[in-house]
């Protein structure tokens, strides 16, 4: 946002503390006048200029906030559509739901932040700077322009490093049922401490802060005092105690410069998250159901794919295989375009559709996840996907719980394939889907899976081929 559309709210709150001084120059004169007792004539006019100044006071106070709320709140709606322009070129993050957390929790205090760029930042530096020029022309003072660059001297307070902690937090957050078994003190403890750290080092910033700002306060007070004591050479009464209450006037207005600056500090030491724009995998035609040409992929500084490429065929049935760290998931990933490749061309030849053992479950019932996911979907090809998966005698509206706590290992499992089976995708990727089965029931749900899939290309990611014997062939990934 530029310096043109600031221009209105500047000039707004410039008017706004010229009336705050002009109402206590007012006053001060009225007050001084008075005790000479003059002609009563004479004070209806101080009387008339204060209420004069009073009204104005209100007025412009109104108007600055108005129009700065104004400029705050289509300044703040830009940035969260940058925010959110930006997080959806990286989301998912190669380094996890945590990560994307943490990236996001840095975001919201940044726009937090930047929102306030103009009331805490533009504004008083601005009003204080043309403010000090307006009584530099009216004094002839030239100490008046060094003590307001004596206040724009930079003091560096660096904010406590709060990653530690909410880290802490987050890992205590995801292993709590593992703490529950194996008991929360010492990670408790481990928290605990971390929390009285943080919080320690708040307390010293905000010390060193006030004694910061204290010190200015007196800086600035000792500066007017002493051109104070200039003017009163040359001034009378009256006129003395006018600018005085300037003064003072003028004092409170370079008490937020400080604030100012120690905002502006904060600002320019934002985190910068450059979004790095890998480039996408190439569209590209294709006759078959996948067609993977030169995939490159690294995942946290490791190459998982270089140079890969392979052709599946629609309506092929497709084991891949491999140990674990292979690649196998992140080939998942990059075919349903959760990861976007380093390099290479990625075609896909109609609707896909999969599952993940660690894929959410919504909380409630089953079939609200059907609903969730698949909109109106019948109840006909909500069974039929069940009994595809063999949850056939499962109760639709039964409480499942958070993320389907209430459900064992194998029953989350072939839920997600029932979930996935309910979309008739022309393309079905299915990772490691017989975990958490015995033989028997993992041979049938192989069975089932390539009879429901006659006419579709379906892709099973696996590291135990046992199960895939029959299926068309097996591409192992290395």
């Amino acid at each position: 946002m530029t310096l043109k559309r600031f221009l209105p709210a500047i000039l707004a709150n410039l008017a706004a503390a010229l009336a705050d001084i002009l109402l206590l120059a007012a006053s001060a004169w009225l007050i001084a006048s008075a005790a000479l007792h003059p002609p009563l004539s004479k004070l209806s006019i101080a009387i008339t200029l204060v209420r004069t100044a009073g009204i104005s006071r209100a007025v412009l106070r109104y108007a600055d906030r108005f129009i700065s709320h104004k400029i705050i709140f289509l300044f703040l709606d830009n940035l969260r559509g940058k925010i959110f322009l930006n997080a959806a070129k990286i989301f998912p993050m190669k380094s996890g739901r945590s990560h994307e957390g943490d990236l996001l929790h840095s975001l919201t205090i940044s726009a937090d932040l930047l929102k306030d760029f103009l009331p805490r930042v533009v504004l008083p530096l601005s009003t204080a700077a043309l403010v000090t020029i307006l009584l530099t022309y009216f004094l002839r003072e030239p100490l008046l322009p060094a003590i307001f660059l004596a206040n724009l001297i930079p003091i560096a307070l660096k904010a406590p490093d709060d990653s530690t902690y909410r880290e802490k937090i987050l890992d205590f957050n995801d292993g709590r049922d593992e703490l529950n078994i194996f008991g929360k003190k010492t990670a408790l403890k481990r928290l605990n401490l971390a929390a009285k750290n943080f919080g320690e080092e708040n307390f010293n910033l905000t010390a060193r802060q006030i004694n910061f700002d204290t010190a200015f306060r007196i800086l600035n007070a000792a500066g007017f005092f002493f051109i104070l004591l200039k003017v009163a050479a040359v001034a009378d009464t009256i006129a003395l105690t006018v600018w005085t209450l300037i003064f003072l006037a003028t004092l409170e207005i370079f008490s937020q410069i400080q604030p100012a600056i120690r905002t502006l500090n904060r600002i320019r030491r934002l985190e910068d998250y450059k979004i790095k724009n890998l480039p996408p995998a190439q569209i590209f035609s294709t006759d078959k159901a996948i067609e993977i040409k030169n995939l490159s992929f690294s995942y946290g500084g490791e190459k998982i794919f270089s140079d890969f490429s392979l052709n599946i065929e629609r309506g092929e049935k497709l084991a891949i295989v491999g140990e674990s760290g292979a690649g196998k998931t992140t080939l998942l990933y990059l075919l349903t375009k959760l990861f976007p490749p380093d390099s290479g061309k990625i075609a896909i030849n109609g609707k896909i559709s999969a599952a993940t053992f660690n894929n959410y479950i919504f909380s409630t019932s089953i079939r609200y996840n059907f609903e969730m996911l698949h909109g109106n979907i019948s109840e006909e090809k909500i069974l039929s996907a069940m009994q595809v998966s063999g949850l056939e005698n499962f109760d639709l509206d039964a409480e499942i719980g958070e993320n389907g706590a209430k459900l064992s290992g194998g029953e989350r499992n072939r839920l997600q394939i029932a979930l996935a089976l309910a979309s008739e995708p022309d393309i079905l990727i299915l990772d490691e889907p017989t975990a958490g089965l015995d033989r028997r029931r993992a041979e049938k749900l192989v069975e089932n899976l390539i009879l429901a899939t006659k006419n579709r290309t379906l892709i099973i990611i696996t590291h135990d081929s046992n199960y895939f014997m029959e299926m068309g062939r097996i591409e192992l990934v290395h």
